[in-house]
């Protein structure tokens, strides 16, 4: 029993002296993009994309060369968007109902 609370007490104190002596962990970033090096970033024209009535807009997800939207629609009901990222157009829909 005694080595346990001196194991106890061991490792607070590690934890304690770890906080104190600045190190940080750096949260994983939830997309990860990476561009050749020298890239240029190339420039697009604006493009207008038509949401359903109603749905607001709950995440971007980027997807190759394509960006796909979720959309939260009224009475529970989802849409999965995927946009053509280098015309801007919409290239079809998923609707996601709930579970009856």
């Amino acid at each position: 029993m005694g080595v346990m609370i001196v194991v106890g007490l061991a490792v607070i104190a590690a934890t304690i002296v770890g906080r104190l002596g600045g190190k940080t962990e750096e949260p994983e970033p939830a997309v990860t993009m990476s561009l050749a090096p020298g890239a240029p970033l190339t420039t697009f024209d604006p493009a207008t994309v038509p949401l359903p009535a109603g749905s607001r807009l709950q995440q971007i997800v980027p997807a190759g060369d394509r960006l796909v939207l979720h959309l939260a629609g009224e009475g529970g009901r989802n849409v999965l968007m995927v946009l053509d990222m280098a015309g801007g157009r919409v290239l079809g829909s998923f609707l996601l109902e709930p579970a009856q």
